[in-house]
């Protein structure tokens, strides 16, 4: 069983970070709700949420804004194996961000993208304004990136997308 470490312990931080530099969240399961305002009060120990409650909602599409995303949509999206990439367009260079747009889910119909997130295979961009201007997030990680870093972000991907939720 991981220690809690550097980041001061409690169930409201993350565990250690693996030697990647990914940040491993404690489980806070995945309760469905049917009401959205119920998420807004629900206490989430990460920013993003990395598990919790949330709602049978999806993404509409990319390059949404973070704020206009409940924390409900986010994790039933993440649950079910997707990643969500969120990146600050004012602090990340267009060749940067036409790398990720290169690696979105880029279904030109809505129904196709809604489908790519049931089955749980979507990558999906989302703008932000974090500490590091790309973060990537699966259920129950987060890999803060201060640059594009196509390592980790490929080990990221292909050791999360794709695999829903479970305690582990």
């Amino acid at each position: 069983m991981p220690m809690m470490g550097a980041f001061g312990g409690g169930s409201n931080q993350p565990f250690k970070p693996i030697r990647s530099g990914i940040l491993r969240y404690p489980e806070q399961g995945h309760q469905v709700t049917i009401d959205p305002e119920q998420c807004r009060g629900f206490r989430y120990n990460s920013n993003p949420p990395t598990s919790g409650l949330m709602t049978e909602t999806y993404i509409p599409r990319n390059d949404l804004e973070y704020a206009s995303l409940s924390p409900c949509t986010i994790v039933n999206v993440i649950h079910r194996g997707n990643i969500i990439i969120f990146y600050d367009p004012s602090r990340t260079s267009s060749p940067t961000i036409g790398t990720l747009h290169g690696i979105a889910s880029n279904d030109a119909s809505s129904e196709g993208f809604l489908q790519q997130q049931k089955i749980g295979y979507a990558v999906i961009l989302v703008k932000s304004r974090f500490k590091d201007p790309i973060v990537l997030l699966a259920w129950r990680r987060i890999l803060p990136l201060s640059i594009l870093d196509r390592i980790k972000m490929n080990l990221f991907l292909s050791r999360y997308r794709g695999q829903i939720a479970r305690n582990k």
